[in-house]
């Protein structure tokens, strides 16, 4: 990878250090935006375990 890094800082002459940066940014960004999800999935969780739907005496308690 640090080739390719390499190749590419010198391809479109950007130093090898703005580019690390800039990839660093990105995974922040991911990281960020994974973790302000999950409290959106844990709501729909909740939300789905609550449903009066999952208890009826045709699936006999197991939501299935």
């Amino acid at each position: 990878m640090e080739e390719k890094l390499q190749e590419l800082a010198e391809k479109y002459e950007i130093p090898l250090s703005l580019l690390k940066e800039a990839i660093e940014k990105e995974k922040e960004k991911i990281i960020l935006q994974n973790r302000k999800m999950s409290p959106i999935l844990v709501e729909m969780i909740e939300r789905y375990t609550d449903s009066p739907e999952l208890f009826t005496e045709d699936n006999n308690g197991y939501g299935f």
